[in-house]
């Protein structure tokens, strides 16, 4: 498991989230390259394995600590969403990938749009490409981070009641 700030304490929502995103990463970087790599490169030769290994601990590392530190930021200051931090996680995948020779993947206007770098396609479009667990999770902390924002709009009078 990956070490985290003793410091702050997560929300219980958003503990959830965390833990369930940070158990689902391994499996699912290491599915993601597996399968995009069988379509152009040896997927099986040693080397590419080793490099798989290390850019699944390497892409745990980066959305451990970048997921951690954006559920630890108060709702109302968050700039980023869960879902762009594994969006953006995954360079040092596509670095792996183009290493090995692996041939990009076709991505409709909105991956484009939404993910310009992940010329193969590896970042999730929602939660459920994580698994159902990170789906449930994902989805229990938007309705959460909502509930939270609109009861402090209510109560500042910034929204009626």
């Amino acid at each position: 498991m990956v070490n985290q700030p003793k410091a702050r304490e997560l929300e219980p929502y958003a503990d959830d989230l965390y833990q369930a995103v940070v158990r689902a990463v391994p499996h699912w970087i290491t599915t993601q390259l597996s399968e995009i790599a069988s379509l152009s490169i040896d997927e099986t030769s040693k080397e590419f394995i080793f490099a798989l290994a290390d850019v699944a601990e390497h892409t745990l590392r980066v959305i451990s600590e970048e997921l951690f530190a954006l559920l630890t930021t108060d709702v109302d200051a968050q700039q980023s969403n869960p879902l762009h931090v594994l969006r953006a996680s995954t360079s040092y995948a596509t670095q792996l990938l183009q290493k090995f020779g692996a041939v990009p993947t076709r991505r409709d206007e909105y991956e484009v749009r939404a993910m310009p770098d992940d010329v193969f396609s590896i970042g999730p479009l929602t939660w459920r490409d994580l698994g159902e667990e990170v789906h449930d999770a994902g989805i229990s902390w938007g309705a959460w981070k909502a509930a939270t924002i609109l009861t402090r709009r209510r109560s500042d009078g910034s929204i009626p009641s």
